[in-house]
């Protein structure tokens, strides 16, 4: 006899188990480091939504308006493809729409939505309120590709303001800017810097203003209170006239004293 093999079957068998075992836990593991669980999709569920924010004051304003998963992220602290990916198929629709509300999340939303076992659609939104302009156009009674459609259409006639602060001294789209300065950016790039963050605010936007803006959104994130939000209102309203509407909502966004949304 040659090439003779002997083989314990017992011990083959427990090898397999305790594989399994190991698979089961490595996979029981992962969801239980993620808040949201995996939902198979249901037939009488046409449609559902998946939005990037960082802030509970924004993460409640998604959710009021019909978001059914808020993945924490945005500027420097951007969901990864897995992370996306996880709310959307914890959302039990068949068709889910994304809105990573950041432009450089959008990659990630699109790389999700190519493996996600369900249909997944990609709204492009590049900003915070982008994506709440979107989530206000959406018609329940209209199919996906129509709702694509209307809600792009709408979240691109958004101009969106956002002032920040710089956290070291640099050179930001060819301007030197000290650490410490308040920077006020319009469509994400550099308008101008200020010391005071209501100036800067109140300028920005309304530098933005244009003849047919109807709607003034104020978002004030994190350290700055209601009271410093209405001021900043006041002076807006101040600059812009009474024909434009002018209101202020919490967002507790990190990073951006505010995001200002003109439509």
């Amino acid at each position: 006899m040659t090439n003779l093999k002997i083989e314990n079957m017992d011990m083959q068998v427990e090898a397999i188990e305790e594989k399994g075992k190991g698979l089961e836990k490595e996979q029981a593991d992962a969801e239980s480091d993620s808040k949201f669980k995996y939902a198979a999709v249901d037939a009488d569920m046409p449609f559902g939504f998946v939005a990037v924010a960082a802030g509970e004051g924004l993460e409640s304003i998604f959710s009021d308006l019909g978001v059914n998963a808020v993945v924490t992220g945005g500027q420097t602290m951007n969901p990864s493809t897995d992370d996306i990916l996880q709310a959307v198929q914890s959302v039990p629709a068949k068709t889910v729409f994304v809105l990573p509300n950041n432009k450089n999340i959008i990659m990630a939303a699109e790389q999700a939505a190519s493996i996600a076992d369900r249909e997944v659609v990609v709204l492009p939104t590049r900003t915070i309120p982008q994506g709440i302009t979107s989530m206000l156009n959406f018609d329940p009674d209209m199919d996906a590709k129509q709702n694509t459609i209307n809600m792009n259409i709408a979240a691109q006639n958004v101009q969106t303001g956002s002032v920040t602060f710089a956290a070291r001294n640099s050179d930001f789209d060819g301007h030197k800017i000290k650490e410490g300065e308040i920077l006020a950016l319009e469509n994400g790039k550099l308008s101008f810097t200020e010391k005071s963050i209501e100036k800067a605010a109140i300028k920005l936007t309304r530098n933005m203003v244009k003849k047919d803006t109807n709607f003034i959104t104020v978002i004030y994130g994190e350290g700055i209170s209601e009271d410093d939000a209405n001021a900043v209102c006041e002076g807006i309203r101040a600059k812009v006239g009474k024909n434009i509407e002018v209101s202020a909502i919490k967002g507790d966004q990190p990073v951006y004293y505010y995001f200002i949304s003109v439509e």
